[in-house]
């Protein structure tokens, strides 16, 4: 069987989830706009994606391109992609997909909006376009609070502000963001930015997905504590701390899910706690995590949601390959199978050496992704967001919660061990 994966750029980030298309045996056509695609030998045909389309134009130039290839599905790992592959299998003639959902997780906005309206706990918010309305809008809000971009991921220009000199200057960050990033950022509305309360709880991140309408878990992710006032994400840690706690999640995710009316799709959400100890949701998305957690959450879970995600894509509109999605699949494990984090390579100057190094001789080593290459100048925030060298996956074996904490350290531990060398700018 053939299937398009849109990925207009990072696929090099999501080569886990390819490999899983691969040993499907699928026939891959990748339509992109990396240039040295052309020459990656795991896509049957690359479709280059001119530079000028975006929304409706780049559908129907997809959808197009499917049918000249005599291809029936599309599929996207890329986050920027969701809302238009999406469309691009309505256009090759399905009822599933749903566009309108895919743009909700695309807005942040419109999350909060969405949530307000399905009785979901969400954080007090407030869209705003700039500067001169942020800080109007300030007005109805107790320092210290949350700026973040009204799009974006990995927590790119989200600070904490404790007065209105530091909100003056985070809406000015978020300004230059959306101009850096402008396609990122929807185009149907003039909010770039949101206020919102601090939640200084612990955050978590839950990863699940939709198989004909059906909410199926796949994993709760433990992240680094983030007190502010930057909100750089680093420790990816599985499993779940607490999982007493899951139920709650779960309950929380299954009706973000019945409220999108989504069919078949990954889901993704982002939880912290209040004061009270209530988890609420700061965002959410028909998309799984991404990167290395993927490989990780079939680790210590078993359950694959790329494979069971890309069955219900292929099914299309067929009753019976539906109903036996789940046959031959391992469901997700009652015990923790692994331990495993993932830890961001931080570091600050220009980058001349960037490789695993001696971190590749460890057992516990599973794979180490480069984000910039040789000459790229590294900033942690403000100056610079997710300028990371690289992201570090790692993995232990799991006899009881001590072994949470033992991961983290041999991340930390390996991170050192990375042949990464900086020189000050």
């Amino acid at each position: 069987m053939k299937i398009l994966l849109i990925m207009r750029n990072t696929y090099a980030w999501h080569r886990e989830h390819i490999e899983t298309l691969e040993r499907m045996g699928l026939e891959i056509h990748l339509a992109t706009r990396v240039a040295q695609a052309a020459d990656d030998g795991r896509f049957a045909n690359v479709v280059p994606i001119p530079e000028e389309l975006e929304g409706t134009e780049l559908a129907e130039f997809c959808a197009a391109a499917a049918r000249r290839l005599g291809i029936a599905s599309a599929i996207t790992f890329y986050d920027s992609d969701i809302a238009v592959t999406s469309k691009v299998n309505q256009l090759l003639g399905h009822t599933w997909p749903r566009p309108e959902a895919d743009l909700i997780s695309r807005d942040k906005q419109l999350q909060r909006s969405f949530l307000e309206r399905h009785g979901l706990p969400g954080p007090k918010f407030a869209g705003v376009g700039g500067v001169e309305a942020g800080v109007a809008a300030a007005e109805a809000f107790t320092y210290p609070f949350i700026v973040k971009p009204s799009a974006l991921a990995a927590s790119i220009g989200v600070s904490l502000v404790r007065d209105r000199g530091e909100l003056e200057r985070a809406l000015t960050d978020v300004a230059r963001l959306a101009e850096e990033w402008g396609g990122y950022f929807p185009s149907d509305g003039p909010e770039i930015a949101l206020l919102e309360e601090f939640l200084p709880g612990k955050e978590v991140t839950l990863d699940g997905v939709v198989l004909d309408g059906t909410f199926h878990l796949v994993g709760v992710t433990n992240k680094m504590q983030m007190p502010g006032p930057y909100f750089e994400e680093d420790f990816y840690t599985l499993p779940f701390r607490t999982p007493e706690e899951e139920p709650e999640l779960v309950a929380v995710a299954e009706g973000i899910a019945a409220g999108l009316g989504v069919r078949h799709c990954l889901f993704n959400a982002e939880f912290r706690q209040d004061s009270e100890g209530r988890y609420r949701v700061v965002e959410f998305a028909t998309r799984m995590s991404g990167g290395q957690n993927y490989r990780n959450l079939r680790e210590v879970h078993g359950i694959d949601a790329v494979r069971l995600y890309a069955k219900a894509v292929l099914a299309g509109e067929d009753a019976e390959d539906l109903a036996a999605l789940l046959d031959g699949e391992v469901l997700r494990t009652a015990a923790p199978r692994a331990a495993t984090c993932i830890k961001f390579a931080y570091r600050t100057g220009t980058l001349v050496r960037n490789n695993p190094g001696d971190a590749t001789h460890s057992p516990y080593f599973r794979s180490y992704i480069p984000a910039s290459k040789p000459g790229d100048r590294l900033r942690r925030a403000p100056e610079g967001w997710y300028e990371i060298a690289g992201s570090l996956a790692v993995a232990a074996p799991y006899r009881s919660p001590a072994d949470i904490d033992r991961v983290e350290r041999i991340a930390a531990d390996l991170d050192e061990r990375l042949d990464v060398v900086v020189v000050p700018a």
